[in-house]
């Protein structure tokens, strides 16, 4: 056990007024452009499923004290505009308003995808672009103060701990899994499960990654088994990106080999 990590709990530090309004506004707005995509994807599917994956988006903010616990990361109590106070932890509105549409969003845009044949290269893209959102909100986030990372962390950039971004964009992956096992196996009576489904999926992504630094960081202050606990985080996340690619992606050779003995499979059921 490393005691120091609990010592270093910035607990007393106040988040600053207008970059939370800032990033209130954005989130906002953002959440509010992503209602009008929901409104189309529904038209477009004819079916209700972005709209549970929006309401589901935003019930996985129970999970948000937790995650914060393991990557080490705290939002100022002090002069905070709340969402909701869970495990001894405030979490801000702003944060509440980008769970709907950064849990839900990418998912979405990930079934559209998958159904107009997703290319590994394409889902890659999609994971990198996924981190760099993430970094950049980080970045600015970090640098106003409005949240802060704490403990002997690895791979830090500007006070951002860079393998903390890739796990961000892996349980952005598992969740997309997780909408598209639900919307293509279940009947469309069934979908609702897609709302509790969402914190799931984003728990099992975001565990599995963020486990070997976390464990790291809570265990040692060793510097070499903290870059190596986030090194793991970091080689977890990209070991779950190629998994699905291999499972949903067009070119793969394991897709195409699945693909053919589903087609088999239907052939002598109609047989």
């Amino acid at each position: 056990m490393n005691p120091k990590i609990l010592e270093m709990v910035p607990w007393d530090a106040a988040m600053p007024r207008v970059p939370q309004e800032i990033l209130i506004l954005l989130s906002g707005a953002i959440a509010a452009l992503s209602i009008w995509f929901i409104v189309l994807e529904c038209k477009r599917r004819k079916d209700l499923v972005p709209l549970f994956a929006f309401v589901g988006g935003g019930a996985a903010i129970v999970y948000e004290p937790l995650g914060d616990m393991l990557v080490g990361a705290l939002y100022p109590v002090h002069d905070q505009i709340g969402w909701i106070d869970l495990f001894g932890r405030k979490i801000p509105l702003f944060i509440g308003l980008l769970y709907f549409w950064y849990m839900s969003v990418p998912a979405i845009y990930f079934l559209k995808r998958v159904e107009q044949g997703l290319k590994a290269a394409s889902l890659r893209r999609l994971y990198a672009l996924t981190m760099l959102v993430a970094t950049g909100i980080e970045l600015f986030g970090v640098n106003l103060h409005a949240w802060v990372y704490y403990g002997p962390q690895s791979f830090v950039v500007f006070g951002v701990p860079l393998w903390a971004a890739f796990t961000y964009g892996a349980f952005v992956i598992s969740i997309s899994v997780g909408l598209h096992l639900i919307s293509t196996g279940f009947d469309r009576r069934h979908h609702w499960l897609i709302v509790p489904a969402i914190p799931l999926f984003l728990i099992a992504g975001h565990c599995t990654t963020a486990l070997p630094a976390a464990a790291a960081m809570f265990s040692t202050d060793n510097p070499f088994w903290i870059w190596l606990g986030g090194g793991a985080s970091i080689a977890l996340s990209l070991l779950l990106v190629h998994a699905v690619s291999l499972i949903y992606c067009s070119d793969s050779r394991y897709a195409a080999r699945r693909s053919l003995s589903y087609a088999g499979l239907g052939t002598a059921l109609r047989g």
